[in-house]
């Protein structure tokens, strides 16, 4: 585990809070702001205090509580819109719609906005981060991290949304960038590769532990790599990421793979860019900028099933759980399936003649207590798991939630010692993976081979060779499916791996919610249709 100073990086975060007026927080307010750098250009950007301040605004749309990309009531949601998650019935429209492939430019709760601000500020600091007095290195570094952030939030934009608006620089200096249609999804990849490239240029290798959680230029490339792998330029990803995998980087897969869900392992060696959140810092629990707002992380809260302080609105969908015991480990090992299995499921593993004593969690809640607790929302429908040793199998999401607290109600995110967990946004797993995709489709087996050799071993996993190409190819989409359940992951690659009638077919065969609804549009989101009554000049997404 990395040392750090935690509360460094957090209270610096909180300053998010406190600085949100220094940029427009809201597109739509744009028409309304008089044009704070004019009154702060010469005040403000003098000190490098005050240019980390703002850099901090930066993180906090995405990181947002409730309402941000990884809040529970909006992104947690619409990026497990795939097969692998169950959606709880009479739940809020806003996250059923997407869910279920009903969503219009109507439904409410869209992130559009928000990572738009998140832009917005970036590029507020890139332009003026250059002329303030500090160390010509510091400068850069924040230079690169704003660069980072902004190509970050345009991944998020154009995996989700497609063709978006381009705002290279603040909004409030010139009216065009108000009102601006889309560039095409082509643009925005651009965008999103040069944003890297600036930030790998930029960034430190590595931090002092009073910066613990924030981008480095691993993170940097890792992205970069992403990026060029969703662009399908796969020479370029396998260099990329290939550059992280040796010297002088130091990431690794942690032997125990729950350590990368835990608050006690944060910024352990995997991490490759990870969101600091600490419950202590601010008051009240719905995520809003305000100085009060707490900093913590609480979809423990959101998926925690009924019983544990949890509103339960998810749980592992049949398909998954299949995917999971298809391949039992073997015989004479600790457990009976995929290690990975233990940290993303709550289960009986005594039901299923299991080598690992059943758990108790949560005030020693044993299993039977937490499925019964969880009834008066389980019986509005559930997933149809499958059948092991002539026993009904049964499920509840186990990872992102408090499961390491022996505490009675540790996932309410009402108590703030329950919020203090980091989110790990991108693993040194993934990196693997997307390795071993570029690797593949470059024909190089040996290299994809020995990628996946990795994520298997730490499953423990029987050794195992792959004949052909295709082979692999399969190997590569089943491990990406077993490693990163619920983290969002799993319908971005999808779209990119199969057509659309591949990709229904997949979802309709997984017994997916809302799979017959399913159409080419829903490759992409809606842009919201009160962003379009704002933003007059911005286009629908052709296929919407």
């Amino acid at each position: 585990m990395k040392t750090m100073n935690i509360s460094t990086i957090k209270k610096l975060s909180f300053a998010a809070a406190l600085a949100c007026t220094f940029a427009a927080c809201k597109e739509s307010e744009f028409l309304n702001l008089t044009n704070p750098n004019q009154a702060v250009d010469k005040t403000f950007w003098t000190s490098e205090a005050n240019a980390q301040s703002a850099l901090a605004t930066v993180y906090s749309p995405i990181r947002g509580q409730m309402y941000g990309y990884f809040g529970g009531y909006t992104g947690w949601h619409t990026m497990n819109r795939a097969d692998d998650v169950w959606f709880i019935l009479g739940e809020e429209m806003h996250n059923w719609e997407p869910a279920t492939y009903t969503n219009t430019p109507n439904t409410a709760e869209s992130d559009f906005g928000r990572l738009y601000n998140t832009i917005n500020r970036a590029n507020v600091v890139l332009k003026n981060v250059q002329n303030v007095p500090m160390d010509v290195n510091r400068r850069n570094e924040l230079y690169g991290e704003a660069a980072f952030l902004r190509g970050y939030a345009y991944l998020l934009l154009v995996t989700n949304f497609g063709d978006v608006p381009l705002r290279l620089i603040p909004a409030i200096e010139d009216a065009s960038e108000i009102m601006k249609p889309s560039s095409p999804e082509a643009a925005v990849w651009a965008q999103v590769v040069e944003d890297f490239k600036t930030a790998k240029q930029y960034l430190p290798i590595t931090r002092p532990a009073a910066q613990a959680g924030r981008v480095t230029k691993g993170a940097a490339i890792a992205h970069l790599g992403k990026a060029l792998v969703y662009m399908k330029k796969y020479a370029e990803a396998e260099t990329e990421l290939a550059t992280i995998m040796t010297a002088p980087y130091t990431y690794d897969l942690v032997p125990k793979f729950e350590d990368n869900f835990t608050e006690l392992t944060e910024l352990n060696k995997e991490s490759v860019f990870e969101i600091m959140y600490d419950g202590s810092f601010g008051e009240g629990s719905w995520g809003s900028e305000s100085p009060t707002a707490t900093q913590g992380f609480v979809i423990a809260n959101f998926a925690g099933p009924q019983g544990t302080g949890g509103w339960f609105k998810w749980m592992p969908t049949a398909s998954i759980v299949q995917s999971f015991i298809a391949e039992e480990r073997p015989a004479g090992s600790d457990t009976r399936f995929d290690k990975r299995m233990y940290t993303s499921f709550y289960w009986k593993h005594s039901d299923f003649n299991d080598a690992v004593a059943d758990g108790a969690w949560f005030g020693n809640m044993s299993f039977d207590n937490i499925w019964n607790a969880s009834a008066t929302k389980r019986l509005r429908g559930e997933p149809d798991y499958p059948t092991i040793n002539g026993v009904k199998g049964r499920f509840l999401i186990k990872k992102f939630t408090n499961f390491y607290k022996n505490q009675p109600d540790a996932n309410s995110m009402y108590n703030q010692q329950n919020q203090n967990n980091n989110l790990r946004v991108m693993r040194f797993a993934e990196v693997l993976l997307l390795h071993a995709e570029a690797c593949i489709k470059n024909n190089k087996p040996g290299l994809a081979a020995a990628d996946l050799t990795r994520i298997r071993e730490r499953a423990g996993l029987a050794p195992k060779t792959w004949a052909t190409n295709d082979a692999l190819w399969q190997e590569m989409i089943h491990q990406n499916e077993l490693e990163f359940f619920f983290e969002g992951h799993r319908f971005f690659d999808l779209k990119r791996w199969y057509n659309y009638a591949e990709m229904k077919q997949i979802l309709v065969n997984n017994k997916k919610q809302g799979a017959e609804n399913f159409q080419a549009k829903h490759y992409y989101l809606p842009i919201p249709q009160n962003e379009r009554n704002t933003n007059t000049a911005i286009q629908q997404h052709p296929l919407w």
